[in-house]
């Protein structure tokens, strides 16, 4: 039952880590990226200024105005592809895992449990028609049980 209730904890306390990780991460880069944002559309307007006077040289306004009008697209476009393939399940996957781990040991754990008490109950049935003969079958599980106990302790 010790293992039950740690592993119920390392359950409950490896969600928590997740959702608060998942939480801070998305926190932390909401404002960066609100920031680089910034700085970035503060430089691209500088740089489309200054690149717009160099190509006024070559060009006339109207090709200049538009040629750059569709290096800011193909940047645009370029920068979404990259956001597409960003995956937050990467960075959070060992922690799933140690989850996942504390479910199917609690899940054996039950399992264990549940066969042990089928023994109890089945030697407790058998202890009334022959109570010296059961006594070994009665004991037996009850030890297992207190052994591992002090042994997980």
């Amino acid at each position: 039952m010790n293992r039950i209730s740690r592993n119920l904890t390392t359950v409950y306390r490896t969600e928590r880590l997740i959702a608060r990780r998942r939480f801070a991460v998305v926190q932390q880069q909401t404002i960066m990226m609100v920031v680089a944002g910034i700085a970035g559309l503060a430089g691209l307007i500088l740089l489309d200024i200054s690149l717009f006077f160099v190509l006024k040289t070559w060009l006339s306004s109207a090709a200049a105005a538009a040629l750059l009008s569709l290096a800011n697209l193909l940047l645009a476009g370029l920068l979404v592809l990259v956001a597409k393939r960003s995956n937050v399940e990467q960075e959070i996957a060992p922690a799933i895992e140690v989850r996942d781990m504390a479910i199917a040991d609690i899940e054996e754990e039950l399992e264990e449990m549940a066969t042990e008490a089928r023994e109890v109950v089945e030697a407790v049935k058998s202890f009334g028609a022959n109570p010296l003969g059961s006594l070994p079958a009665l004991l037996v599980p009850i030890l297992t049980t207190i052994l591992s106990n002090k042994k997980n302790d």
